[in-house]
């Protein structure tokens, strides 16, 4: 989040823990039956690529995109919705199978590429842990037809040990009301994963809308101060003057501490 949320950043899992798989990711959803997934040919996914550095590394990066399922209120029986001006009438399940890591850059162009939003599993060849990506849309504002990918939010890879927030994707625990609310729950269910891996501590989720809030705008706070931590100690490596390290490694000691004191706000 990493505006993206990347919680799998910012603590690992246990070494012991078994990595959740793409087929168990996709069954904690408890989808009804329908149509088995069907492969999305990458030439399809490049016509939506901007540039041709884009049209690169869906070849090179890509080994296989499958189309998994569509909810809509005919499958899953819950009405359409609508956010921002765009009218979310279903939300489509992908998975793919990225050649090294994900890049986020191609998460991006796989959101983009569907004019509604989208449940992305991803995993890297060889048998890694499957990682969840989410990304709201809205209308555009001043191109009519135009659909605006806001952010894109990733878990990050999943083991078992994230097997609490995997329970809270069944479409039975989500809300109901419209397909907008129910994506905006997925959102949120993510963001408190997020939260619970910042703090070091069991998932859950939010008592009320403003604790959920308050998780929201911290988890920004703590991405932005970890990003400049980051910064600075590239920076203090390739200093050789012992004042000017002492002085950035001051500045990293200050910024620490402020990391440590908004993880205490996600607890």
């Amino acid at each position: 989040m990493i505006g993206k949320s990347s919680p799998g950043s910012q603590c690992s899992h246990p070494n012991d823990a078994a990595k959740m798989t793409p087929d168990a990711l996709i069954a904690a959803f408890a989808l009804p039956a329908g149509s088995p997934p069907r492969r999305v040919p990458k030439a399809s996914l490049a016509d939506h690529a901007p540039t041709a550095a884009d049209r690169r590394l869906i070849d090179k990066a890509l080994a296989r995109l499958d189309w998994v399922a569509g909810l809509t209120p005919a499958t899953i029986g819950v009405p359409a919705g609508e956010v921002e001006g765009l009218t979310i009438d279903t939300i489509n399940l992908l998975s793919a199978t990225t050649r090294g890591p994900m890049p986020p850059r191609l998460a991006e162009i796989i959101h983009r590429a569907i004019p509604k939003p989208v449940i992305l599993i991803h995993v890297e060849e060889g048998g890694s842990a499957a990682s969840l990506s989410l990304a709201p849309k809205r209308a555009a504002e001043r191109e009519a037809g135009r659909v605006v990918t806001i952010e894109v939010h990733d878990t990050g890879p999943l083991s078992n040990a994230d097997a609490g927030f995997a329970a809270t994707l069944a479409l039975a625990t989500l809300p109901t009301h419209d397909l907008a609310a129910l994506y905006a729950g997925l959102v949120e269910r993510v963001e408190a994963l997020a939260a619970a891996k910042m703090a070091v501590r069991p998932f859950r989720l939010a008592d009320s809308p403003d604790q959920h809030g308050l998780w929201r705008n911290t988890i920004v706070q703590c991405n932005m101060v970890s990003a400049e931590i980051s910064a600075l100690s590239g920076t203090i490596r390739k200093q050789n003057r012992l004042a000017t390290r002492v002085e950035i490694g001051e500045k990293v000691r200050v910024l620490k501490a402020t990391l440590d004191k908004y993880r205490s706000a996600l607890e």
